[in-house]
């Protein structure tokens, strides 16, 4: 963003023919200006990073960041304060630099070289993606487009803070119940130690973005955008008698086909909708349950038992070609956990003999989660904030092999009977 340098006029007032010039100068307004990058989330299992959204995919996005804005004058931020400065205010990356419109500038009162002692404070509170806001009503009571700007959004961020309500922003979301359609959802936190124009240092990086006086000339704010969901990598193959599943060897036959109905997480307080606070970072759950059912991919999944050979890919043995991508909402009030994994999937067989040249089995499977092997009983995983957690189901298939011998007859010889001899 470029910054706007208005240079005031200077004053001279001559007292005398040998009297001194004095200038008064008031200090050109600076606009409030970001720095941004995300952060890589804390793996709970091995396995690639977890940035879903990344820096580049970040600045690629026509969609950006969101920032409410809190003025507060000479005193600190409390949540009795309403964005008042910036509100949902879109920020979009362009030229190498983060822009918005209208341009804010910070407040001239900031310490003893200005006119006032007073010290103007900014607090700044941000997410992504950013969601346009169209109409608001009340209190978490808007109406915003979804993903692809087609309607009203039913899932994904939902609502959000109306702009007459005080306190810290909040954002509703709803899990989607899609699997091509899960979103990393992001809130921003001080990205470094901000030093304002008087080189005083404010906050610690990590923390809220709060009570920020003006800024250097030179100077931004620096945002470190966290994941805000948990996130499972999920991973479905076949195991064809018991080979390995990482050789990729002995495929299931040409004319047979794995197909999933359905992939189940059960534990407590398993999230699908809540309100995460943009100051605490924390989430507030609003609909969970013991039990989930993974979003599943349509070229693997079906409703119901296939009664004809499935047109679908359905699963193979080297794994999806593209892993499901699950957020999940991290409970901070109440502890979210996953005990077990269950899985329904049939394994199809082509066969012209039968009636609908077609066999079906049905497979139900589940997994307890033993987390920590060591101690005694199972240990449950807990769903973490920023974590990221690889589950790979592995459909065991054992071909059945026939052996087939033929028995001789027994001859009991206990048991004869001798007829009459022909007489000559």
């Amino acid at each position: 963003m470029k910054k706007s340098m208005i240079l005031a006029a200077a004053a001279a007032l001559v007292l005398c023919a040998c009297a001194k010039v004095e200038t008064v100068k008031n200090e050109a307004p600076e606009a409030v200006g970001f720095s941004v990058y995300t952060g890589k989330a804390t793996k709970a299992v091995s396995g690639t990073d977890f940035g879903t959204i990344t820096n580049s995919e970040l600045q690629a996005s026509t969609k950006g960041f969101g920032v409410f804005a809190y003025y507060t004058d000479a005193a600190d931020y409390t949540s009795s304060t309403k964005a008042n400065f910036m509100y949902n205010q879109q920020v979009k990356y362009s030229a190498g630099a983060w822009t918005y419109s209208p341009v804010k500038y910070w407040p001239n009162e900031h310490g003893a070289s200005a006119t006032s002692t007073d010290t103007d404070k900014l607090t700044f509170l941000a997410y992504a993606p950013f969601v346009a806001n169209k109409a608001i009503a009340t209190d978490k009571g808007v109406s915003i487009t979804d993903k692809d700007g087609s309607a009203a959004a039913d899932e994904g961020i939902i609502a959000m803070t109306a702009n007459n309500v005080a306190g810290d922003a909040t954002l509703t979301f709803k899990v989607p119940a899609s699997a091509e359609e899960q979103i990393d959802l992001l809130y921003g936190v001080l990205g470094a130690t901000y030093v304002d124009v008087e080189g005083n240092t404010i906050g610690t990086a990590g923390e809220p973005m709060k009570n920020l006086t003006k800024q250097k000339t030179d100077g931004n704010v620096s945002i470190l955008f966290k994941h805000a969901l948990a996130k499972f990598v999920i991973d479905i193959k076949d195991v064809v008698d018991a080979e390995d599943p990482d050789t990729n060897e002995d495929p299931a036959s040409d004319n047979t086909k794995v197909v999933v109905k359905s992939v189940k997480l059960k534990g407590a307080n398993i999230g699908t909708q809540g309100d995460l606070n943009l100051y605490t970072g924390g989430w507030n759950l609003t609909t969970s349950s013991a039990e989930y059912s993974v979003p599943l991919p349509s070229n693997i999944s079906v409703a119901d038992a296939p009664t004809t050979y499935p047109t679908i890919a359905g699963v193979i043995e080297t794994g999806l070609a593209n892993k499901i991508n699950l957020m999940l909402i991290p409970a901070t009030a109440t502890t979210t956990t996953v005990t077990s994994v269950e899985i329904i999937y049939y394994v199809c067989t082509q066969d012209s003999q039968l009636d609908g040249q077609v066999s079906v089995v049905e497979n139900k499977i589940s997994k307890t989660f033993d987390i920590d092997p060591s101690t005694d009983g199972n240990q449950p995983l807990e769903i973490v904030m920023g974590k990221q957690y690889n589950l790979n189901l592995l459909l065991g298939l054992t071909s059945i092999e026939l052996d087939a011998s033929v028995e001789p007859w027994t001859v009991d010889s206990t048991n004869n009977v001798d007829l009459p001899k022909n007489v000559d």
